[in-house]
């Protein structure tokens, strides 16, 4: 990728909501050309106002992604951060609620890795996906979304290998709990939670340091990679105790 200083084109989607709404508008600010995919209308009018090029897209359609970024003339940056989160609660089972989240959480990001991906192999861009934390430790009423978050951090791995000989870099972002519509719905406790800005901070100054793992919060997600190295006896009883609360 070009250097930071100067001034890039970067794709965000899931750009009108939480994280990616804010990497939007802090990239605006400084500067960069910014093509902001979502499907709030009011997110994406207030983005323009800003500068952005906003694209109202389905990023479950396949053609209709490819078809747009085909259109797109330059992009160094891709921030895929598009997603969604519900929660199974047992012994019921629902496979639909299962498949929907793993078809929006993997489909919206694989469609948009093989839209973008030829316009970042000829900036030689970067490409940066949006895992979780959860995708350390199993926990309860999380199997849907932490199995998503899991794929894709084995995705995103995967791709650094693959994608080194074609000059893309990749970057996982691996982000704890953040303030967003998303975790409104969340009933139980949130330890070390971040803003949106604090988050954007941490995933741009990730990107611009070149990280291929960008983790934030620290004091969270260390001690969850260490819980995840411990016998399964061990992390099963605390995320007992967890999902008690």
């Amino acid at each position: 990728m070009t250097d930071s200083t100067e001034k890039l084109h970067i794709l965000i989607t899931g750009a009108t909501s939480g994280i990616g709404k804010q990497l939007a508008k802090d990239y605006l600010l400084a500067n960069h050309h910014v093509y902001a995919v979502g499907r709030d209308d009011e997110a994406l009018a207030e983005l323009q106002a800003l500068g952005a090029e906003t694209i109202d897209l389905d990023l479950m359609d396949r053609e209709k992604v490819i078809e747009a970024f085909e259109k797109i003339v330059n992009v160094d940056l891709a921030i895929c951060g598009a997603g969604m989160c519900e929660y199974l609660d047992m012994p019921n089972f629902d496979s639909s609620v299962f498949m929907k989240v793993m078809s929006v959480n993997m489909g919206t990001l694989s469609h948009a890795i093989e839209g973008v991906l030829p316009k970042l192999i000829a900036s030689k861009g970067r490409l940066v996906g949006i895992g979780s934390a959860s995708a350390y430790v199993p926990f309860a009423r999380a199997e849907a979304y932490g199995s998503s978050k899991a794929a894709i951090h084995y995705l995103m791995k995967t791709l650094q290998i693959s994608l080194a000989p074609h000059d893309v870099s990749v970057s996982l972002v691996v982000p704890g709990f953040v303030e967003t519509p998303m975790t409104k719905q969340n009933d139980f406790p949130m330890p070390f939670i971040q803003t949106p800005a604090q988050a954007s901070q941490a995933i741009r100054d990730g990107i611009k340091s070149g990280h291929d793992v960008i983790e934030f919060p620290k004091k969270l997600t260390m001690p969850l990679k260490a819980l995840g190295t411990l016998p399964d006896l061990v992390w099963q009883q605390v995320s007992e105790k967890l999902n008690k609360k």
